[in-house]
């Protein structure tokens, strides 16, 4: 009976133990929250949306776990993004803003 403890998120809805449509609800409403953030919002909050958007991290609720979940590409949905409203920069910084600063020496 320990097995049971240990299911995975996607084992135990494959098992049928989690309402999948609940799931791909919640993850539709994340999805399309984000996208507002980076449209009108403002500051951390679209900052936030937009780093969340750029990682390819494929944990819960991750952007590409939440495209997977509704059967889209996340990289389709990434330039649908750009295409739309989005200058391509914001993804690019994005990537970059994830990693360590690098100091420059003054010579």
């Amino acid at each position: 009976m320990d097995d049971d403890k240990n299911l995975e998120p996607a084992s135990a809805a494959e098992m049928g133990f989690v309402d999948v449509r609940g799931v791909q609800r919640l993850a539709g409403a994340i999805l399309v929250q984000a996208i507002e953030d980076i449209r009108c919002g403002s500051g951390r909050r679209r900052e936030d949306a937009i780093r969340w958007m750029a990682n390819s991290s494929e944990e819960q609720f991750s952007f590409v776990s939440c495209c997977k979940l509704l059967n889209r590409d996340p990289e389709e949905v990434r330039r649908f993004l750009v295409r739309r409203s989005l200058p391509s920069w914001v993804f690019s910084n994005a990537a970059t803003q994830t990693e360590e600063p690098q100091l420059k020496s003054r010579v």
